[in-house]
């Protein structure tokens, strides 16, 4: 089960604010006592005081078949994933959104030796940015190739002086500013790349 909405970046916090897309632990009631589940996509604020978070739908769903596979397995602890569907010859258009959409989950609150995620957009894009230079930001973009067996991606450099980095504020400014594409890649080598570019991840 893949989700069959896309995770928007920005939503509500269980506070009542602004809830940006982020991976928590949640405790998790099992037949065989409390679990955990980690790297669980939520929306929460950004104030590291605030206990609140909006789990979305999807991921609820997603949430009780894990449950059910932990209580028939007897696992404790579980590390958040969808499942991968059709292989990859028989996946359909809505099979690789859903791919996609996984696949740039995993990068939520991901951090490097000289950058860190700040955005996420699902089956989309990722934006970084730099440890050494607040206003150096990278983007990983997936690019749509008609008839190409592997997935493709992106990969560009911008400067962003604004303190928070919006994807809509960043669409608007694209069309004038200036973003420079350092190269395309297949998904399989984005790992690699991303490790030559800011180190190992931590």
């Amino acid at each position: 089960m893949f989700p069959e909405e896309i995770l928007e970046p920005l939503d509500t916090c269980g506070c009542g604010d602004v809830g940006y897309l982020a991976v928590h632990t949640l405790p998790i009631d099992l037949a065989q006592g409390v679990g955990k589940i980690h790297r669980v996509p939520v929306y929460h604020c950004k104030d590291e005081s605030c206990r609140e978070y909006t789990i979305p739908a999807a991921v609820a769903r997603r949430l009780e078949e894990l449950a059910e596979g932990m209580e028939a397995s007897d696992v404790r602890e579980l590390e958040f994933t969808w499942n991968q569907g059709n292989s990859p010859s028989e996946q359909t258009p809505a099979d690789q959104s859903a791919l996609l959409q996984a696949f740039t989950l995993q990068f939520v609150s991901q951090e490097y030796e000289d950058a860190r995620v700040i955005l996420v957009v699902t089956g989309k894009c990722v934006f970084f940015q730099s440890k050494l230079d607040a206003a150096e930001h990278y983007l990983l973009r997936y690019e749509p190739e008609d008839k190409a067996k592997e997935i493709w991606f992106s990969f560009s450099k911008f400067y962003w002086e604004e303190p928070v980095l919006e994807y809509e504020k960043f669409l608007a400014w694209s069309e004038d500013g200036y973003v420079k594409e350092l190269g395309r890649i297949t998904k399989d080598e984005i790992e690699d790349l991303l490790e030559d570019e800011f180190g190992s991840t931590i």
